[in-house]
């Protein structure tokens, strides 16, 4: 069973169509001509049993008996002879305890070898039995009265022209079947080449596009049917490959961007430290320069870390944690920044709401929106912070009275290294990942964010988070 299971699974996809349809067709045909062979059957032994009820009502009209009891024959046949008038069949009479009252057979009593036993049953019987010679016969047996005398009348037909139709019905199924079973070879081949053509086809195509050649989408001759579906799926799936190699490009081009320039900072300032010669002062410069721009590095690789791992789908341990109760973190870790700036960040929250999540990722995540907010809003300016469940979401608004984003950017915001010019240059300190970095942690944790009530000055950040479902 393995070794056959083994076989069927290295042949072809074509080949199996093609023995699937084989056997089908052969199974049906088999059904078919086993159908019909049992109605055909059926109506010949009906007929035949027909027969035999038409010749009974013969035999028993012309029975005579004589004065002694015993049964004779008296039919006259058209030449003088003793024969059948009318009758096609044989018969047997015999009385109620089983003895042989008479025997018109066709063949003389010294030449009978094989007689038939007394009729045992006492009602309308129909069988099949072989008498002389391997003759095939059918048999019924009815009790009868005739001379006032209780007897059982057996009639005998010849069943040889029935065996002969139903053996020639079988030779045709017989010859029939392996015909059939030829020709649904051929046309199941023929039919599975044709309708996996398409599928060629689309192999054919498919292993032209590389890395390089992601625009080439395959052909589509009809969208309605199943293939037509597949080259639509697959064609979207290339779409959306081209538009995440296309993001990876950019994305090493930007990483690359964003890693040379502090590097190049390090470089010149190294070497106009090595020219300034021995002066204390300067080389302290230098030296704290540099170190801003090695701690620059240094938060720009873990940003990207960061990243990778939660794009990568990189395992994250979650449980029941407060959101308030990470809100008022954030807001105690970035209160220093802000009374630095004079900016009153508030919180206004209410009960602990409660949701299944990693809390370290979603207060990073937090603290970049906040620090953002904090970053970009003008001195003695307010920062707030609401909370708020609607249904069985969590909803978090960070607002800030800053410079806003306009609206044809405000998804680009999420982007890697994407920065709005003017307010939100490079010159702030940022790296363009931190809002990247809080939409994949959000996402993460099945929520949403976006910007909202975007006004020409201040910006609303919306989150959106479900409720833990043990609360």
């Amino acid at each position: 069973m393995r070794t056959l299971r083994q076989w069927w699974h290295h042949r072809s996809f074509k080949a199996r169509l093609t023995i699937w349809y084989v056997a089908s067709m052969c199974a049906v045909l088999g059904v078919f001509a086993s159908i019909a062979y049992e109605v055909v059957e059926h109506r010949l032994e009906a007929e035949l049993d027909r027969q035999l009820r038409i010749d009974f009502d013969i035999v028993e009209a012309q029975l005579d008996v004589g004065d002694d009891g015993a049964f004779a024959w008296p039919v006259v046949g058209a030449h003088g002879d003793e024969g059948f008038a009318r009758l096609f069949a044989w018969f047997e009479i015999w009385s109620e305890d089983g003895k042989l009252l008479l025997r018109h057979w066709p063949i003389p009593e010294t030449s009978i070898h094989r007689p038939l036993a007394p009729p045992t049953a006492t009602s309308l019987t129909f069988h099949d039995v072989e008498i002389e010679q391997h003759l095939p016969a059918r048999i019924m047996e009815r009790p009868a009265r005739v001379g006032g005398q209780g007897v059982i009348v057996r009639i005998i037909r010849d069943a040889s022209d029935t065996q002969q139709t139903l053996r020639q019905i079988l030779e045709v199924f017989g010859f029939s079947l392996p015909l059939a079973a030829a020709l649904a070879a051929v046309g199941g081949h023929w039919l599975a080449r044709r309708s996996l053509a398409p599928v060629a086809r689309m192999s054919a195509e498919t292993r032209q596009i590389t890395s390089e050649s992601l625009s080439a989408r395959l052909a589509v001759a009809n969208r309605h049917d199943e293939i037509g579906q597949l080259a639509t799926v697959f064609n979207e799936t290339l779409t959306r490959l081209e538009s995440s190699f296309g993001e990876l490009k950019r994305f090493s081009a930007d990483a690359s961007h964003e890693l040379r320039t502090p590097l190049t900072a390090l470089r010149a300032v190294g070497e106009a430290a090595l020219q300034g010669g021995e002066d204390p002062k300067a080389l302290r410069d230098a030296i704290s320069s540099m170190l801003e721009e090695a701690q620059r590095l240094t938060d720009l690789t873990d940003a990207l870390l960061m990243l990778a791992r939660l794009e990568a789908g990189a395992g994250v341990q979650m449980q029941t944690i407060d959101l308030a109760e990470i809100v008022r973190s954030v807001r105690d870790t970035l209160s220093v920044l802000a009374e630095a700036r004079q900016q009153d960040l508030t919180i206004n929250a209410g009960n602990a709401l409660p949701i299944s999540g990693n809390g370290l990722l979603l207060r990073h995540a937090l603290l970049n929106v906040v620090h953002n907010a904090i970053r970009y809003s003008p001195e003695c300016s307010a920062i707030r912070i609401d909370l708020a469940v609607r249904g069985d979401l969590a909803l978090l608004d960070i607002s800030d009275e800053g410079p806003g984003i306009a609206a044809d950017v405000q998804q680009k915001v999420f982007d890697r290294f994407f920065r709005v010019d003017a307010a939100r240059s490079r010159g702030t300190g940022g790296h363009g990942l931190g809002l990247a970095i809080a939409r994949s942690v959000v996402e993460k944790h099945g929520g949403t964010i976006a910007i909202v009530n975007c006004r020409k000055s201040g910006t609303t950040f919306h989150i959106e988070m479900p409720l833990s479902r043990s609360e």
